[in-house]
């Protein structure tokens, strides 16, 4: 997404760059409501956090996402983004991700090894569960401290 000083940069005035910023937020804020409702109306949904150990700070950010994305293989679909921790500041990945059957952890254990793996399942299917999911998700992966979202290709409808 284009920040401030790049809408300022093509020429845009400050207000229309403003304007125009606030929408694009408003449209990934939507886009990315819509995505993760639909994984939660999916029976094999969960929220997954990867950390990292220590003994592998300092490897390129895109190390650990490529093992994120291959242990997320045979999900329908995912949402992840990169977070750091309010006391320490470690980098991190939030996900939430449907699959077309129960997930087998040890799969997503044996492939991301570069910290632990830490599952929580969606149970609880019900309009208010859901909502709670749902505004829980979404406020973690648009705070401050979040990094860039990333999607899966495939789309649960």
């Amino acid at each position: 997404m284009k920040t401030l000083n790049d809408r300022l940069q093509e020429g845009q005035d400050i207000q229309k760059a403003i304007n125009n910023l606030n929408k694009s937020y408003q449209r990934r804020d939507s886009r990315l409501k819509k995505r993760i409702e639909q994984m939660l109306e999916q029976e094999h949904t969960y929220f997954i956090t990867f950390t990292i150990a220590p003994k592998n700070y300092g490897l390129k950010y895109n190390i650990y996402l490529r093992k994120i994305k291959e242990a997320l293989r045979g999900a329908s679909a995912w949402v992840v983004n990169s977070d750091y921790g309010d006391i320490n500041e470690r980098l991190h990945f939030h996900c939430v991700v449907s699959f077309p059957s129960q997930l087998d952890y040890n799969i997503l254990n044996n492939i991301y090894q570069y910290g632990s793996v830490n599952f929580k399942k969606v149970y609880n299917n019900n309009e208010k569960a859901l909502r709670e999911y749902l505004i829980k998700t979404f406020n973690h992966t648009v705070k401050q401290t979040t990094g860039k979202i990333y999607y899966s290709r495939r789309k649960t409808h």
